[in-house]
């Protein structure tokens, strides 16, 4: 019926009155060609769409409660193949940092802003699941701040909190280490053919779910570390490693830095530390504390990834409130490229889609297509409560 209509005017190339639920546009269609040069408007072929697809109730934005008078006018007045579709307007659902609109999205693919409509920072389903976010997640959060007819703008941040807290719950820990410093245990034992003795320490999959179980770690004498879990010169409350300090390494042991070496510009390529072998598993007999815990993994096994870190896309809280243009507030720095990370091996076998936990460091998703590049879905540091003490 809508197509028959449609074709009828198509071909005769009339020019449609004043009141006609079509239009005209004299130009090359990307599908069909040249074949047409009348399509029909939003109005009237938006409640033909519904009904003939079955759709019973066809849910829009509010800007659309003008256009309801219409839908329900055309479809009256035409033969249906079942049931009257009904239109229901909602409010749009906003977030901080974010944009919605299609045409603007469009314009952030197009202009190379982002890679694709997949990409990671953008707030489509499948940007959402390749950074992901978890259905179910996203599922409770939209039930938390339910359906209105009155316009708002939810914090990103609230959002976020969902998400981080699904995946508590459900992600396997892994250590990684995002920006790597070789660490050295100059007094770590030789097997007896002189080589480094190699261990293997039992470290907890998931302490919110102990059905996950435990998996074994490989340790020996050289080490990676987090560059920033480093400093020659601390400042005060600077709890790890310096020369000096005696710090845990994660279910690993004590150990206290000695000294480090700098290369010719001066800057810290190794660090030296002395182990105490009383303390398998990070725990000394005598009882003695120490005030920082770093993660680690082994020079020898670990596996490279590649790591990329996201900030918000655009850096006002309402994109081109203060300019009327979203675009005058994107964040040039929205993506940092890590391509030298260390990882345990054991992410090596990390199925493509997963989401673990890097401890300390946050919860990564392994790329749907791509192995060993992990986006960093969310930060451990809950935001909205800070947010919700603040106020």
């Amino acid at each position: 019926m809508f197509s028959c209509c449609m074709s009828i005017l198509a071909r005769n190339t009339r020019e449609p009155s004043a009141n006609s639920p079509a239009r005209i546009r004299r130009g090359h269609h990307w599908r069909t060609g040249d074949d047409w040069v009348i399509y029909p408007t939003y109005d009237w072929a938006h409640g033909q769409s519904d009904a003939i697809e079955g759709v019973t109730h066809s849910l829009c934005t509010l800007e659309f409660d003008s256009h309801r008078p219409l839908y329900d006018w055309y479809l009256s007045h035409l033969p249906l193949p079942g049931d009257q579709p009904r239109q229901t307007e909602f409010a749009r659902l906003e977030l901080t940092h974010t944009i919605t609109s299609k045409r603007r999205l469009a314009r952030l693919v197009a202009d190379g802003v982002v890679d694709a409509w997949d990409d990671p920072r953008m707030p489509t389903l499948r940007g959402l699941r390749r950074r992901g976010y978890p259905a179910s997640a996203i599922r409770a959060f939209c039930s938390y701040i339910g359906v209105a007819r009155t316009n708002s703008r939810h914090s990103i941040e609230l959002l976020e909190s969902f998400i981080r807290r699904e995946l508590n719950e459900t992600s396997l820990r892994r250590m990684a280490v995002l920006r790597p410093l070789r660490l050295v245990i100059t007094n770590w034992p030789d097997d007896d053919e002189g080589k480094p003795v190699v261990e293997h320490h039992e470290v907890v999959n998931n302490p919110e779910n102990p059905a996950d179980g435990t998996r074994l770690v490989p340790f020996s004498k050289v080490l990676y570390i987090e560059r920033e879990d480093f400093m020659e010169d601390a400042p005060p409350k600077y709890f790890r490693l310096t020369p000096g300090r005696e710090v845990r390494l994660r279910s690993a042991y004590l150990v206290t830095c000695t000294g480090c070496t700098k290369d010719a510009a001066g800057n810290v390529i190794e660090v030296q530390c002395v182990f105490d072998p009383a303390t398998s598993g990070g725990n000394a007999p005598d009882g003695r504390k120490v005030k920082s815990t770093m993660h680690w993994v082994s020079a020898d096994y670990a596996a490279d990834a590649t790591v990329a870190l996201y900030e918000r896309l655009f850096t006002a809280e309402v994109p081109g409130e203060a300019t009327g243009e979203p675009f005058d507030d994107l964040n040039p720095n929205s993506r940092e490229l890590l391509t030298e990370c260390k990882v345990e091996p054991v992410l090596a076998d990390t199925p493509l889609g997963t989401v673990v936990q890097f401890e300390r460091l946050g919860y990564f998703a392994h790329d749907p297509s791509t192995a060993m590049l992990f986006h960093r879905t969310v930060g451990l540091r809950d935001e909205w409560a800070n947010i919700q003490k603040r106020n």
